[in-house]
């Protein structure tokens, strides 16, 4: 049948009200067009001083480079979590993780457990131990860089720092001053199988086979930390007495071998004496001297020292394997080595440079560059860091995502660069002719201009507007280059079609022509593009949210350049081909020539290169694809793929790792794969108590809380859950202890749940354990309310002010998530969900504490967001398309034709490996864009086609088609390039990309089409172009228009 599209009435107006507004829009863009085809250069000058207006804009704009404002949703429970960690425990650790193996020797031969690598570790251990950071260096790099803040909150940088810092007495106790490491209590946070010897060097240098293996086979044995060495046979540390000492007649017992023992290997017990063979014995005799570092309790005599606490020593299989045995003991060989530094992190934000903490950034560079890796060679000083050659490391240190993803970024740049260029050099090709004067290659490089100015606009009016930008809007160019120069081809190639119909013209009308016929179609598509990203801009991601603003404000200002900037350009490039001057060099001058004439260029020969091979080759294959046999085809075809693209949407599923963005080749690819194969170590994690309830009244929760970390299966159980709760129980029901032997309990001591039964009594002894050394490695784990009852070091007596019964305003313990639980997107933000409700249920307003968790929150959000912003795509897509293409079936064809382009780009997602996270969110919704372009250009000139329907989609396809396909070659161009790239995120850019180019591409240019020339209707012919007289195409009353065969 006939389409009942809006009709002409005897006078030429459209009828009805889409008539009605048709004609508005046709008008409007005739007089714009007619305009800037008069005065191109007032134009262009007039858009290029809104730019500059624009510029100061570039001032205000405030980047955000913190994750945990970019990518966790508002209100999500990771931000007032971190907030009230960051308040409470200011100086939280970064944990630098290495893993080292043979480099002298193969895997399969490798056996780290052998002493020279052993000792190897000492020694590179020792340099980064005395690696010393230059704070006042620091200080004035800082002062030169921010000359206008006057506050200088980098003053805290100032000094020398090391990891250990140096011991300065202090009201009776020692603080370090310079001391980067993060403290446990009085021990600086560090852990590798260097600990099963102390550390000590006199130990390690004479290591044998046989003394290794009975050192690390008698480590985990102990259940008090002896001070002397597990690697000789005679060590004290094998009595029963001195592995666990419960009476003072068992402590002296120990003591007596420990004596006796030391007189023998160390009989100086001096500091560097080389006879001696146990360092330990010096550091036990000196503490046997001093009564005072010995007693910490005032009304007893004589207690350990510190270095002889109840401990659980860390599990050997966590810092060697895998471990073998030999039949002679259980561990006798292993491949690998694993061990951490913990350094305090001290931050500042910076807003260009996110949270920064430059004494820790240097000390981890100068740690890694000593492990052979060299961080960044482009900072300064420049490190030398040549590779171990007995020991090759990897690692992931605080600094490492930072590094190895800029660094990947870098090594991007060129391929995007040259991205740009091979788009500049395509659209030259395809935008003009072949032929020195019709070249097009002006405009191809003003079509990429305006993608500049475009950003330049945005950026601006951002900055004005307070939107905060980020990384993520560097995905701009890609998404306006790929409109634009779609753009730009739909305007080039109907002023081309008017020039060749009605060269009789002049210029300015042939300029309102083009944007008559060729505006309402970049209209569809750029208001389509700009609603469904600006709705989208109220999601809860805000960096999905600065996005969408970004680059709906950003296809706006597109759209405007393309009539103020491209067709004005259009305009002043027909003035100097109809003038017979040079394409690129227009100071010269060629010989005549129509348009339609072209005479070749460079090495293509009006034969060779024919320009209208494309337009003939669209016409055929459209011709084909509409008869009957092309039409039952098509059908199969697209329902097969339809099918398949809707099952892989069914399965396609949300996850997201940070280890993604690292290079594949990267150190921290190479330590995260040994990790997961050989310890399984997963992420650290700390369980936080606020004030209420009171510590005292919720014993019983503390308990139970200890015991869930340890039953469940969320929590790795070769690593100790630190308690200060359990460990505080088990030093005060100890019958020895003296402090709390009449001490009343409810349950009384004997009973596994013994608790304190007076609140007084439960906070005295607290502090004196607190402050003692039994607790002086929980130091850190317990905040009091009142302030003066914080301590850094062991006291005897309780400090002057300090009323211990306000309670604590604040606790945590200690615990690390196994790996089978964080090895997914998915598992990881379960985990966390699960761990949340079940410690808050356990223990009202507790709650587990990562960093981590604030990447993990986007996991449980995204695909709702990703579900939410397509559907508002949708609808908005469904408004404007009716709305500009006004022809129920036409429009309703449009609709299906981009749904199944998304739904089968996200469907073939899934068998490509690619998940849903929030990055390739932001490229779906890229590609909803394209989709849109693909689709709507052919329903557009379905539209304005006359004939029957058949008729009609080939007379489309071959006007706009090859408009169409230059687009999707373009954009393939753009990003093919970045496919060969280390980047996961560009990786997923080349692959979301290259799915939507060819999938929407082929619904666009194939599946349409048929779809029309099916069901799209017939329409009779109107008024044709030759009644349309110079210099009435600015008169709104005539609606000229085209038949199929003049076109």
């Amino acid at each position: 049948g006939i389409e009942q599209e809006p009709r002409e009435d005897g006078s030429g107006h459209r009828t009805g009200a889409m008539g009605k507004i048709e004609e508005l829009l046709e008008g409007s863009f005739s007089r714009i067009g007619l305009a800037v085809g008069l005065h191109p250069w007032k134009s262009i000058a007039g858009s290029v001083l809104a730019i500059v207006a624009c510029g100061y804009g570039f001032t205000m704009i405030v980047s955000e480079t913190r994750p945990e404002k970019q990518w966790v949703a508002r209100g999500a429970p990771a931000l007032e979590h971190d907030e009230y960690v960051k308040a409470m425990w200011p100086g939280n650790a970064r944990f630098n993780l290495f893993a080292g193996t043979c480099a002298d020797v193969d895997e399969a031969s490798c056996n780290v457990l052998e002493p020279k690598y052993i000792q190897r570790l000492y020694e590179i251990n020792a340099r980064i131990m005395n690696i010393t950071v230059d704070g006042d260096s620091i200080v004035r790099e800082l002062d030169a860089k921010h000359k206008e803040n006057s506050d200088r909150p980098w003053l805290q940088y100032k000094g020398d720092w090391s990891f250990s810092g140096n011991a300065v007495p202090s009201n009776g106790s020692v603080t370090f001053e310079g001391r980067k490491c993060f403290s446990f209590g009085p021990f600086c946070g560090k852990a590798s199988v260097l600990d099963v010897f102390r550390d000590d060097e006199q130990v390690i240098q004479t290591l044998s086979t046989e003394a290794v293996q009975q050192a690390v086979n008698a480590w985990e044995d102990q259940e008090t930390m002896c001070p002397l060495s597990l690697a000789s046979p005679d060590s004290p540390c094998f009595d029963a007495n001195c592995q666990a000492y419960g009476s003072p007649s068992e402590r002296q017992s120990c003591r007596d071998l420990a004596s006796a023992y030391c007189a023998s290997v160390c009989p100086s017990a001096r500091p560097g004496d080389a006879n001696c063979k146990d360092s330990g014995c010096v550091q036990l005799m000196a503490l046997n001297s001093s009564g005072s570092m010995l007693n910490t309790d005032p009304n007893s005599t004589g207690q350990a020292p510190e270095s002889a606490f109840a401990f659980e020593p860390t599990k050997i299989k966590t810092m060697v394997g895998p471990l073998e045995g030999d039949g002679n003991v259980a561990y006798a060989k292993g491949k690998y080595l694993q061990g951490f530094w913990a350094i305090n992190k001290n931050e500042l934000y910076c807003p260009s440079e996110g949270s920064v903490d430059p004494v820790a950034d240097e000390w981890e560079r100068r740690a890694l560059c000593i492990l052979g890796i060299n961080a960044d060679p482009e900072a300064e000083p420049v490190l030398e860091c040549p590779p171990d050659n007995l020991l090759t490391f990897s690692g992931l240190f605080g600094r490492s995502f930072g590094d190895e993803f800029g660094a990947s970024i870098r090594g991007d740049i060129a391929k995007l660069s040259s991205s740009y260029f091979v788009i500049v050099i395509y659209c030259g090709l395809m935008i003009g002719k072949r032929d020195v004067i019709h070249s097009g290659i002006v405009l191809s490089v003003v079509a990429v201009l305006i993608v500049g100015l475009t950003i330049a606009g945005t950026m601006g009016i951002m900055g004005y507007l307070g939107v905060p930008n980020s990384n993520l809007n560097n995905n701009l160019y890609f998404l306006i280059l790929g409109l634009g120069v779609d753009d730009a081809f739909v305007l080039s190639s109907e002023f081309v079609r008017h020039t060749t119909l009605q060269p009789e013209l002049p210029i300015p009308e042939r300029i309102a022509l083009t944007a008559k016929t060729g505006g309402i179609s970049v209209l569809i598509t750029s208001a389509t593009d700009a609603l469904a990203f600006l709705v989208g801009a109220s999601t809860v991601l805000p960096a999905l949210g600065w996005f969408c603003t970004y680059a709906g404000t950003a296809i706006v200002f597109c759209f405007l350049f393309q009539l103020t900037v491209f067709l004005p350009a259009l305009a002043l490039n027909a003035r100097r081909a109809e003038a017979n001057r040079r394409d690129c060099l227009c100071c010269f001058h060629a010989s005549p020539r129509a348009l339609d004439d072209p005479q070749g260029c460079c090495c293509c020969t009006p034969r060779l290169c024919g320009d209208n091979v494309l337009r003939r080759s669209m016409k055929a294959a459209a011709t084909k694809a509409t008869s009957d046999w092309g039409q039952i085809v098509t059908i199969v075809f697209f329902c097969i793929l339809a099918g398949v693209g809707i099952f892989g949407s069914t399965q396609v599923y949300k996850d997201f790792k940070l280890e993604w963005f690292i290079p594949d080749n990267s150190y921290v690819n190479q330590f995260s794969k040994i990790n997961a194969d050989y310890f399984a170590s997963g992420t650290p994690i700390t369980v936080n108590l606020r004030d209420a309830p009171d510590a005292f009244a919720a014993q019983s929760k503390l308990r139970d809380l200890f015991d869930y970390l340890n039953s469940t299966d969320l929590v790795n159980k070769d690593v100790v859950v630190e308690s200060w709760y359990e460990d505080f129980m088990q030093w005060a029901v100890n019958p020895a202890t003296a402090a709390t032997a009449s001490v009343v309990f409810d349950p009384p001591r004997e009973d596994s749940h013994a608790a304190f039964a007076e609140r007084d009594s439960f906070y005295s002894a607290l502090h004196l354990w607190y402050r003692s050394s039994q607790g002086s490695r929980f130091r850190g784990s317990l905040l009091w309310s009142d302030v003066d009852c914080n301590v850094e070091g062991s006291l005897e007596n309780l400090p002057l002010g300090c009323d211990v019964k306000q309670g604590l305003m604040a606790s945590r313990l200690n615990a690390e998530l196994s790996l089978s639980s964080t090895n997914t997107g998915t598992t990881r933000y379960a985990t966390m969900t699960t761990l949340r409700a079940k410690i808050h249920e356990m223990y009202e307003g507790a709650f587990p504490y990562s960093f981590d968790f604030l990447y993990w929150e986007e996991v449980g959000i995204i695909d709702e967001e990703l579900i939410r912003n397509l559907l508002i795509c949708g609808g908005v897509i469904c408004l404007v398309v009716f709305a500009l293409v006004p022809a129920l079936r036409i429009a309703t064809w449009v609709i299906i034709c981009i749904c199944l382009s998304v739904v089968e780009t996200i469907g073939f997602m899934y068998f490509w490996d690619v998940t849903i996270s929030g990055v390739s969110t932001i490229y779906i919704l890229i590609c909803v864009g394209l989709a849109v372009d693909y689709a709507a250009h052919i329903a557009h000139m379905f539209k304005e086609a006359d004939g029957s329907p058949r008729e009609r989609a080939i007379t489309a396809v071959e006007r706009i088609g090859p408009c169409t396909l230059n687009a999707v070659v373009s954009t393939f161009l753009a990003v093919v390039v970045v496919g060969f790239s280390s980047s996961y995120v560009f990786r997923i850019f080349f692959k979301v990309l290259f799915l939507v180019v060819l999938i929407a591409g082929m619904h666009g240019l194939w599946l349409l089409p048929v779809l029309l020339s099916l069901l799209g209707g017939s329409k009779e012919p109107e008024s044709n172009f030759e009644d349309v007289a110079p210099g009435t195409v600015g008169n709104t009353d005539l609606s000229p228009k085209s038949s199929s065969s003049k076109a």
